[in-house]
């Protein structure tokens, strides 16, 4: 049977396993010596959901005192708060949440979740495909050549279970590919292992087919490789499908959308305790060029599914939640200003939500629901005289989340040539 790749993930539950390109990488080449690795904080995760296309953060987390908003968003502002049944839902005297995330707010009243805004770095492009790069990779100008952030935190650490990262769809964001292993898994409810005794060596099999059709080309490193890396996969299968039989679903309402299903699965995972330390999700949607909306339409339909979601989320952890980060990303903001076509073009900085992890609980005089160095929307304050201007740089977020929050140290090998800055986030 000509078994292909995508045949093989889909008859298989759509579990895959990313260890590198270069089979030289697993020998050595990292960089990495095994004998100085440091186990991360056991019980700790983080959940990684990645907004792409670009979210608008000005109408997610809304600066509703600052008046020059609303000069520049006369049809997409969100109204302040106590103006009418869709205005913003004050968060502090100066920034809103998006009516629609109304399932949030009481999450950022306990001071279990915060907003941080002004987000970015120096050298945006504005381009999605560069910007995902830099996001999701940690380097500034040589993404093509880069490992994800992610990956290089699970490289430099030891964790506490057989399957320390998962990616839940089809294929590895580049924010989890790298010489450690990490998994995509399509779904838990789907996936099933070969039942048969030979079946397994067989499937080991058909993998080196769908990788490599004429030996002939390759040299046994990289069969040994390809060999390896399919025995991996299968062993993930079984911890994963073991794990699963052992936890029960969760009796959570989860919304019935795509978001909704991920994050029960990621949910259900964390209490299999199988050693998953981290979990990222690919939501994408958010390029609203054109009728985006205020509180109504595509925008507003997004964020109230994201919101409830992670609501849904944060109730099935319960007293997990403390170990438990819930972090956003997104390629870049939108504009300041709406453009012609009641839409938002691709911007600058931006906001990211953090959910649990006990943020803020380090911070002095309590946590801020939204934490900001404010630049200010007027024309002058304006990047370029059109986009927010950042005031935190996101590597500061990523590097403080992975020290403080999983317990890696070494920082200048998963975001090399930065020096960190702390944000007081957790």
């Amino acid at each position: 049977m000509n078994m292909t790749r995508r045949y093989f993930l889909k008859t298989t539950g759509a579990l895959a396993l990313y260890t590198g390109i270069s089979p030289l990488n697993l020998l050595g080449e990292s960089g990495i010596d095994p004998n100085q690795l440091k186990a991360v904080k056991k019980g700790r995760t983080l959940v990684v959901i990645f907004l792409r296309g670009g979210v608008d953060g000005l109408n997610l987390v809304v600066p509703f005192g600052d008046s020059a908003y609303y000069d520049l968003r006369r049809s997409l502002a969100i109204s302040k708060p106590g103006t009418n049944d869709e205005s913003a839902l004050d968060l502090d005297g100066m920034f809103g949440l998006h009516p629609r995330a109304s399932a949030l707010m009481p999450l950022f009243q306990s001071g279990a979740a915060r907003a941080l805004h002004a987000v970015g770095y120096a050298h945006n492009t504005r381009s999605h495909f560069e910007e995902q790069d830099v996001w999701e990779t940690g380097v500034i100008g040589n993404t093509v050549h880069s490992d994800g952030w992610l990956n290089r935190h699970l490289l430099t650490s030891t964790g506490h279970g057989p399957v320390r990262a998962v990616s839940l769809g089809d294929t590895l964001p580049r924010i989890l590919r790298g010489d450690a292993p990490a998994f995509a898994l399509r779904g838990i409810t789907d996936l099933s292992m070969p039942g048969k005794e030979n079946e397994g060596a067989a499937m080991v099999a058909a993998l080196e087919h769908a990788y490599c059709t004429d030996p002939r080309e390759h040299t046994s490193a990289a069969l040994d490789l390809l060999a390896s890396s399919a025995q991996v996969t299968l062993d993930g299968m079984q911890q994963i499908q073991s794990a699963m039989q052992r936890t029960p679903e969760s009796s959570v309402a989860y919304p019935d959308t795509g978001i909704g299903r991920q994050l029960k699965e990621v949910a259900r995972l964390i209490k299999s305790e199988v050693g998953m330390e981290v979990a990222e999700i690919d939501y994408g949607g958010w390029d609203t060029h054109n009728n985006q909306g205020g509180v109504g339409g595509a925008f507003g339909n997004l964020v109230q599914d994201l919101s409830d979601a992670i609501a849904a989320f944060n109730k099935d952890m319960a007293n997990k939640m403390d170990d438990v980060l819930v972090l956003t990303l997104s390629d870049f903001g939108r504009t300041a200003a709406e453009n012609g076509t009641q839409g938002t073009d691709h911007g600058w900085a931006n906001c990211m939500l953090a959910i649990g992890g006990g943020v803020g609980k380090n911070t002095e005089g309590g946590a801020r629901p939204v934490h900001t160095k404010w630049p200010g929307l007027a024309k002058e304050q304006l990047h370029q005289g059109r986009d927010l201007m950042h005031t935190i740089d996101f590597r500061d977020v990523l590097a403080e989340v992975v020290q403080n929050h999983l317990g890696n140290t070494d920082l200048q090998k998963i975001l090399p040539g930065y020096e960190f800055q702390p944000v007081g986030l957790v």
